[in-house]
């Protein structure tokens, strides 16, 4: 009898280190990439994250954004004509610790207006954005915030409404 508890004792302990392992290896995968930062408008919710939460000095880092817009809604993509005065989105970031910059939208649907005898370009439900951010090479070790904004204009089928310029941070420690 006491074999046999020792040999469960053992199957345990060892099921719970692997456990653990396992906890531990995906603990320190989440903490790798940056936390997403939340940005949040009426009818526009996005999440921007960063590919690391810690990097040197002069290192490229992926950034990433998944914008959702409210059902009935829909915000502006590239190109639109000129002199429309409406807003197209788009995620910039401050140059204050960035050497370089480049965010991708994807490609927008072109949606027609009847009433306006136009089609514009535009983005609905689930909108994802991709690119890299470059560090400055000269960044002295510390916490650092890189400082965003998402500019959109949304509009439904009635009505639009003033273009939106939502700042963000994203923190950034560097080695």
């Amino acid at each position: 009898m006491r074999i046999e508890f020792g040999r469960a004792c053992a199957r345990g302990a060892a099921a719970i280190a692997a456990a653990l392992i396992v906890a531990t290896i995906a603990i320190r995968a989440a903490c790798a990439a940056g936390l997403p930062v939340e940005v949040t408008a009426e009818d526009v919710f996005a999440q921007v994250t960063l590919s690391a939460s810690h990097a040197r000095s002069g290192e490229q880092l992926g950034v990433a954004a998944a914008i959702t817009v409210a059902p009935g809604w829909h915000i502006y993509g590239l190109p639109l004509p000129d002199g429309d005065g409406l807003t197209p989105t788009s995620i910039v970031f401050d140059p204050d610790v960035l050497a370089s910059q480049s965010v991708r939208m994807p490609a927008p649907t072109p949606l027609k207006f009847p009433a306006l005898n136009v089609t514009y370009p535009v983005y609905t439900g689930v909108i994802k954005a991709a690119g890299h951010l470059t560090l400055k090479q000269d960044l002295k070790p510390g916490n650092y915030q890189i400082a965003g904004t998402l500019n959109f204009q949304e509009c439904n089928d009635s009505m639009c409404k003033m273009p939106q310029a939502l700042r963000f941070d994203l923190p950034i420690q560097i080695n």
